[in-house]
């Protein structure tokens, strides 16, 4: 650690993830645009893991006096980013690696890359628990699409999660799903399954901590998986699939804060941030914000 009286979080990141233990954070970068490519969508999103840890390093571990927290003494690991030659091969090692850490007690967050990578990361998770976990994803979109070309892709991991009870349907909630970007028959698929869809206006009516708290209460422990594209494109425009409406940048925080001070999270990730289409770093900065208010949250 440095001995400037200026520390920033860059200084509390060690990269010795073989000592990690319980009560660690250990982020994982993820950097792949393929599952976004089989899906259709424009890529870009490869870049955010070094993008977003750029931001991260840069962040004071102090909160400041209203909320009265410091983490300057919390121990966070970069294990650095898996690689592989294909999509198949990178979830593999994900699977594993967040078997590795999971199972040591850690709290794994992961960086994305597309939304395929939600699907290994929890499963690793889930065989370090050898059971069925809740999950809230923070999207707009359901990403229960089945598999094309019998290839999994950034629009299918929830599909997967649920076929192969990884997460349990009834305790996964969909939070934030845009008019206009779900269909209906994939709507119908995810309910079906016993899961919960909450649309971005019936979540806005109430309010975001209120709606949030009862989805949290109701599924117990959890992964939170925060797809940026729920934010409006105003406030995050390097996105794999950019809105004009959606969260704030406050609400989004608001929302990693709560999910992590409710004591109910196994593991959180941000995904689809794209550095080629950003405006002045907006978005990942946003993103590294994202991590920090997560890890106060937790601590």
């Amino acid at each position: 650690m440095s001995n400037s009286p200026d520390i920033r979080i860059g200084d509390l990141i060690a990269t010795d993830t073989a000592s990690a233990s319980s009560g660690d954070i250990v982020i994982i970068g993820v950097p792949t645009d393929e599952g976004i490519l089989r899906n259709g969508g424009r890529v870009g999103a490869a870049q955010a893991p070094d993008e977003i840890r750029k931001y991260l390093k840069k962040l004071t571990p102090f909160s400041g006096k209203e909320q009265q927290r410091d983490i300057s003494t919390v121990k966070i690991f970069d294990h650095g980013n898996i690689a592989g030659k294909t999509l198949e091969e990178i979830h593999k090692t994900a699977t594993a690696t967040a078997l590795d850490y999971s199972s040591r007690g850690c709290f794994v967050i992961s960086i994305g890359g597309g939304h395929d990578i939600t699907y290994p990361v929890v499963k690793g998770i889930h065989q370090s628990q050898n059971q069925q976990l809740g999950l809230i994803n923070i999207d707009a979109h359901l990403d229960v699409r089945p598999k094309k070309n019998n290839l999994h892709h950034s629009g299918s991991s929830f599909r997967l999660l649920i076929e192969e009870e990884i997460i349990d349907p009834t305790r996964f909630v969909e939070f934030g799903i845009q008019p206009f970007s779900a269909a209906k028959e994939h709507c119908d698929w995810t309910t079906d399954q016993g899961a919960s869809v909450l649309f971005y206006d019936t979540i806005r009516s109430k309010n975001v901590e209120t709606t949030l708290n009862e989805s949290l209460e109701q599924i117990g422990k959890c992964y939170l998986s925060f797809d940026i594209d729920s934010i409006r494109s105003a406030d995050a425009p390097g996105c794999s699939a950019p809105s004009p409406i959606g969260f704030s940048a406050d609400e989004a925080l608001e929302i990693c804060l709560i999910a992590a001070k409710s004591g109910q999270l196994m593991g959180f990730d941000i995904v689809e941030v794209n550095p080629l289409f950003d405006v002045d770093s907006r978005t990942s900065r946003l993103g590294a914000r994202m991590i920090a208010t997560c890890i106060f949250g937790l601590q």
